[in-house]
């Protein structure tokens, strides 16, 4: 599946930032990264990274007030083809 340049940004963005393994980021926080895209580009780059959390590219950790999110450790191979890095 090619994913979208919004999800890639997102990815990206976890990646640089460190959040892999147990160090995890709120996902309206995430959200915000991406807010200067159109509506239907910012809803495909929501689809795409609900797509990498079902994949396991993203792991989630439930909190009281938000989703948190972080890189799956044993799939950054993977991360960085997908970033380019």
């Amino acid at each position: 599946m090619e994913i979208n340049n919004g999800c890639k940004a997102i990815l990206r963005r976890l990646f640089n930032q460190g959040r892999i393994g147990g160090k995890h980021i709120p996902m309206t926080i995430c959200k915000r990264w991406i807010k200067h895209l159109n509506a239907d580009e910012y809803k495909k780059a929501f689809n795409d990274f609900d797509f990498c959390i079902k994949q396991g590219l993203v792991l989630t950790k439930p909190k009281p007030s938000d989703i948190h999110i972080f890189l799956n450790p044993r799939r950054l191979k993977e991360i960085r083809e997908i970033i380019g890095e």
